[in-house]
């Protein structure tokens, strides 16, 4: 009696669990109305020939990457309850925000939307649906790979899932990415310039205020430049405190000895370049590899102070970004 007794309850949960499952299975709130159709769709082929080059100051919002695929045959299913529809994005890459069209790709500074050409809209993140029929015929869908932030130092998103079409747990179509996506970020070697202004300078040639007896040409070197790039501009920032910025002019530094000189930067045309000014580099080619932007600078005369002589050195920041 006693061996019976103990058998008699592992029995009973044995049973329990069993249909506990059975009802799970018969509870699926959406079901295909038709045999089941959930379809892959695999982008990225283009991926396979070598990394993504991205140029780093490329703009938020850009699409970097995209590619199509096909579903090539219609879905229809129901629903018997309140569901959730919309894109499940792979766990491991993040989690989307409620009611978002993009979505991330872990921490790279990359996200990814869906194009359903047949609906004409990018596919939401996961919202409620009514209990009723649905249907998406077929059609051409487009997944697109956005610059979302600063682009990490490195970028490999291996090849995998990247999330579901979905509405309850039906699945109607995986979004996989077929080969990884490995990013460069494209740029320039821009390497520091030192200009000689010369040391032969006589006082009574900065007699005048604004006099400038002496332009000095100079180059900033883009090196090396790597394909992806479309655009370059430049600016200058004062290392020194600004004299009159909208016509390039800064003083000397602290170390410097000569009085009432400033310096003053132009192009090669002479003409002043606006601090903090972004300005585009129209000689830059896709195809070319090294570049010079010309500048000049020279010494003005400001006229607010006693002159003297001396040494008279200055420093500028060059900023180049890559479109």
């Amino acid at each position: 009696m006693k061996h019976l007794t103990l058998q008699n309850p592992l029995l009973g949960i044995v049973a329990t669990t069993l249909l506990a499952c059975a009802s799970d299975a018969i509870a699926a709130n959406c079901t295909f109305n038709s045999s089941p159709t959930t379809q892959s769709l695999n982008f990225g082929a283009g991926l396979a020939s070598g990394g993504l080059t991205i140029p780093a100051d490329t703009p938020d919002g850009t699409v970097v990457y995209q590619d199509t695929a096909q579903q090539s045959t219609s879905h229809s299913w129901s629903c018997n309850s309140t569901s959730q529809y919309g894109v499940a994005v792979n766990p491991a890459l993040g989690t989307p925000a409620s009611n978002a069209t993009t979505f991330p790709l872990g921490k790279t500074g990359l996200s990814f939307r869906i194009w359903m050409d047949m609906l004409s809209r990018y596919e939401p993140s996961l919202f409620a649906i009514s209990p009723k029929g649905y249907g998406i015929a077929s059609g051409t869908v487009r997944l697109e790979i956005i610059k979302s932030g600063p682009l990490a130092s490195q970028v490999n998103i291996a090849a995998g899932n990247l999330g579901n079409l979905q509405s309850g747990e039906l699945i109607l179509n995986k979004f996989n990415l077929a080969n990884a996506l490995v990013v460069n970020a494209a740029s320039c070697q821009t390497p520091a310039v030192s200009v000689a202004m010369g040391d032969d300078y006589q006082l009574h040639e900065f007699r005048e205020a604004g006099a400038k007896p002496r332009t000095v040409p100079f180059d900033i070197a883009l090196n090396q430049c790597q394909t992806g790039i479309k655009k370059v501009t430049y600016s200058l920032k004062a290392n020194t405190p600004v004299i009159d910025g909208p016509n390039g002019i800064v003083a000397l530094n602290a170390g410097s000895t000569a009085k009432g000189i400033g310096l003053q930067l132009m192009n090669a045309l002479g003409q002043p370049i606006a601090l903090n000014t972004s300005y585009p580099f129209d000689a830059f080619t896709t195809t070319g590899l090294n570049f010079k932007i010309p500048l000049s600078a020279a010494y003005y005369r400001l006229g607010t102070e006693e002159l003297q002589a001396g040494s008279a050195n200055s420093e500028v920041t060059f900023i180049v970004n890559y479109l």
